[in-house]
């Protein structure tokens, strides 16, 4: 008899674990934005066995699922071209319905990273975001540019929801919007006269591994014995130490929304700790299996290289240059993904300041690698002047350069004196600062007195350098040793 109870208790509770009704991830919901030109994923939970309808204001087609045994459901929704019309979304089952109201069809973008993609526009305490508040103010004019901002969460354990609202730009919400994410976003909405909608994912001092699946973790190398020692909780310890924990709780929750892209601004709480030889293959292994994840081919991946900063007491750890180079050549490792550069993004005073205040170029020049690269636009000139090869003559290096559209050009003059960044060495290995003799478009000669007959040449080869050299697109030169 108690065996039978106790049967009868448990179908009690399966039961009522199972028939909680009709529900939506906490992510869906009013002002959302969903992909233009596809079928678009909406989904959520019901009593198992039961029906869920789906009706959409830009259709008169009918949607229809049957929840599983777990109560899970999902339909792909075509939507048409983008517009700035809103929509309402209503799902239904049995007695309960939802209604998801002012919603736009546009292009979608998740948006990760750690505090610089975090970092408000409203600024943080005694690092404001540059022309912020014009910017806020401005925002009113762009109420289809939307943003979620999910919470912060970890788990050990996947998950299938998280939180997070949808709000629609303008100066009472766009204080708290990611500045990077925004000004991204706005510059795509302009261009393309389309709503954009922004998914941010993110955590500040997060390391590349908090964002990995096991399993692409251990494509790089990694054990099972060396993730669960990571994910092993710590006295004092949090996100930023624990790999795959944010992956569980604020990507995989979000792998049936449709996206049809990805930015990332993260870096800097790996200099030094991941070996940074080993930087690049870990972004690829994570592009990769993000991009599996969400189920949309090789959509773009865009990221920003991390900003001048001191990462050590002395001043320069020598790790950063390394990073910065396993970032540039990750590129390299996917299809479509590209970085922008920032190396002329800090001032002088920001020095041991790690969230620039210049906000704007960076989600600019992550708008414009889409523009030119995803959405076919001509002339943008998205591609930062980069090294090629290097020859010596003499005292004088000659460095060439690719993406170079327009020529070289400095704030320092056409001159370039008083340009500085190079550096050059003999076989000694023994770094000399070097002046700038010239250059032709493309290519750049420099020299020191101290050094007679150079056999390598670097740029921008420390912690916290500034970069003032661009092409006519005022992207700036990617640092390079030709020691590596």
């Amino acid at each position: 008899m108690k065996r039978i109870i106790l049967i009868f208790s448990c179908l009690l509770v399966a039961f009522a674990l199972r028939a909680e009704g009709l529900k939506l991830p906490h992510f869906m919901g009013s002002n959302m934005v969903l992909q233009q030109n596809t079928d678009a994923n909406i989904w959520g939970w019901a009593d198992a066995g039961s029906r869920v309808k789906v009706s959409v204001g830009w259709s008169k087609t009918k949607y229809t699922a049957t929840a599983g045994d777990d109560g899970f459901w999902k339909v792909a929704v075509a939507t048409p071209a983008a517009s700035f019309t809103p929509y309402t979304v209503t799902i239904s089952s049995g007695k309960d319905k939802i209604s998801l109201d002012n919603v736009l069809i546009g292009e979608v973008w998740l948006c990760s990273g750690q505090s610089n993609m975090e970092m408000p526009m409203s600024g943080w305490n005694f690092q404001p975001i540059e022309e912020g508040a014009e910017e806020i103010r401005e925002s009113n004019h762009y109420p289809f540019v939307r943003m979620i901002h999910l919470e912060r969460n970890e788990s050990v354990d996947l998950k299938d929801d998280c939180n997070g609202t949808w709000r629609c730009a303008g100066s009472e919400f766009t204080p708290g919007f990611s500045a990077t994410a925004y000004f991204f976003g706005k510059h795509l909405a302009q261009e393309l006269d389309i709503p954009v909608g922004l998914i941010v994912t993110c955590w500040g001092g997060t390391m590349i591994e908090c964002w990995m699946s096991r399993d692409a973790l251990k494509s790089v190398g990694e054990t099972d014995e060396s993730i669960d020692a990571s994910i092993a909780p710590r006295e004092g310890g949090w996100a930023g130490n624990r790999a795959t924990v944010l992956y569980n709780a604020m990507l995989y929750p979000l792998r049936h929304y449709t996206v049809n892209g990805f930015i990332w601004y993260q870096g800097c709480s790996n200099v030094g700790k991941v070996f940074v030889q080993d930087y690049g293959k870990y972004q690829a292994a994570m592009v990769t299996q993000w991009r599996e994840l969400f189920g949309r081919g090789d959509i773009p991946f865009y990221y920003v290289q991390i900003a001048p900063h001191p990462y050590a007491s002395s001043g320069d750890s020598g790790l950063a240059p390394q990073l910065r180079e396993r970032q540039r050549i990750a590129a390299t490792l996917v299809p479509n993904s590209a970085m922008a550069g920032t190396m002329d993004l800090v001032y002088e005073f920001e020095k041991g300041i790690i969230h620039p205040r210049q906000k704007k170029p960076v989600g600019e020049r992550l708008a414009n690698l889409a523009l030119e690269n995803w959405y076919g636009f001509k002339g943008y000139g998205s591609a930062c002047p980069e090294f090629v090869k290097a020859s010596f003559d003499g005292p004088n290096a000659i460095v060439y350069l690719k993406n170079c559209g327009g020529g070289i050009h400095s704030d320092k003059g056409w001159e370039f004196k008083g340009v500085t960044g190079f550096e050059v060495a003999g076989e000694d290995k023994v770094w000399y600062p070097a002046t700038i003799t010239g250059t032709d478009g493309s290519s750049i000669g420099c020299t020191s007195a101290e050094v007679p007959e150079p056999k390598y040449v670097r740029y921008l080869w420390h912690d916290f350098a500034i970069g003032h050299i661009w092409n006519s697109y005022r992207l700036p030169l990617l640092p390079f040793s030709t020691e590596q």
